[in-house]
């Protein structure tokens, strides 16, 4: 299997949670070919190591190769990722864990805190002459870890063999700052190896909707602006790939017990989710959720989508299965994705780039 990281134009970086496993795995198999996700590897529900996030992802994937990285949350560690995360011997204990799975793997390169550069440099040549022979660098947009990756990138056969992912996190409240960082980020990269394959995520995703509800709605419609897309093009189309998190938050947070259920359906739009909730409800919120969300967007009839689709038959009353609101969650990210990919799939340019914004 050959990889050309410039053969795609649309990188999804997602964590192996059900729902946006759930999410990926009902894409068509199109849009599954047209894409290599990145999957953060964590613990699954209800489980005490990351043996069933990697089944599921795998399953998931249909055959199809996708990048595999480690969580570096403190608060979603398992012991076996924090082995994982070992430099000793250049990382052998990652290395050897990629090499034993049965299944076509793009590894992201691990880089610590004790990690030393001539760690860093081991582990990424070691990749690129085993399996596919492909690595990826993920950075986040303030990271002080860019002279690692800059090294690790340089002593590479070919800067072919390497995607840089940078990740600018949650950009709603930092656009400007983000797009700065991500930048500098770039210049930095391309100083140094101007032909390093670079793809920007980011995530405009809200932890609540509830800033963006309609005031004439009461409380029960909304919309809310996707901002990845925007980073994108400020930066400049033909100057980095587009990614993002899938229309997930950036941070996981914990989910609590009791409290009000609220239904809430979310559509993904060119350049928007749209949204109708009904609070204080119980499962059967989200038939009228469903019915209004098609009044007001009719084109959902045609979309053939699966979250799509689920939306359709709850409008009819059919709801088995999405009863939930991390069934919902698997419904937005797959539509998402596939808005994504039809959308960065088309010949598109754009005459702005980053030279034209004035820090």
């Amino acid at each position: 299997m050959t990889i050309n990281f410039n053969d795609y134009s649309y990188y999804p970086n997602l964590r192996t949670r059900p729902a946006e496993v759930k999410g990926f795995g009902e894409l068509s198999d199109t849009c599954k070919d047209a894409i290599i996700p990145l999957f953060t590897l964590g613990i699954w529900p209800r489980q005490t190591d990351t043996k069933t996030s990697l089944r599921e992802v795998i399953a998931a994937s249909g055959g199809r190769p996708f990048a595999l990285d480690l969580t570096s949350d403190p608060n979603h560690l398992t012991k076996d990722v924090f082995e994982l995360r070992d430099p000793d011997s250049n990382f052998k204990k990652w290395r050897d864990f990629i090499k034993e799975i049965n299944h076509p793997i793009i590894p992201v390169i691990q880089i610590t805190e004790e990690s030393k550069i001539s760690q860093v440099i081991r582990q990424a040549r070691a990749f690129e002459n085993e399996g596919l022979g492909k690595v990826i660098f993920k950075i986040n947009s303030f990271s002080d870890q860019i002279n690692n990756i800059i090294s690790a990138l340089s002593a590479l056969d070919s800067s072919d063999n390497a995607l840089i992912i940078i990740d600018a996190g949650y950009i709603r409240d930092t656009l400007h700052a983000s797009l700065a960082g991500t930048v500098t980020l770039i210049n930095s990269i391309r100083d140094e190896v101007d032909s390093a394959i670079i793809s920007v995520a980011s995530t405009s995703f809200p932890s609540s909707v509830m800033p963006f509800i309609d005031a004439n709605s009461k409380g029960r419609s909304g919309v809310i602006d996707i901002m990845e897309t925007k980073l994108h093009a400020a930066i400049g189309r033909e100057a980095v790939i587009y990614g993002d998190h899938g229309s997930i938050h950036s941070r996981v947070y914990p989910t609590s017990a009791g409290g009000r259920f609220v239904a809430r359906i979310d559509y993904a739009l060119n350049d928007a989710w749209v949204f109708e909730r009904r609070s204080e409800t119980n499962s059967q919120g989200y038939i009228s959720a469903a019915e209004d969300l098609i009044e007001a967007f009719p084109e959902i009839l045609d979309d053939d989508t699966w979250g799509a689709k689920k939306i359709v038959q709850a409008s009819r009353g059919e709801i088995d299965k999405m009863k939930t609101p991390a069934s919902w969650i698997a419904a937005r990210v797959n539509m998402h994705i596939s808005r994504q990919i039809e959308l960065n799939s088309e010949s598109q340019t754009d005459e702005e780039d980053f030279d034209d914004f004035d820090f």
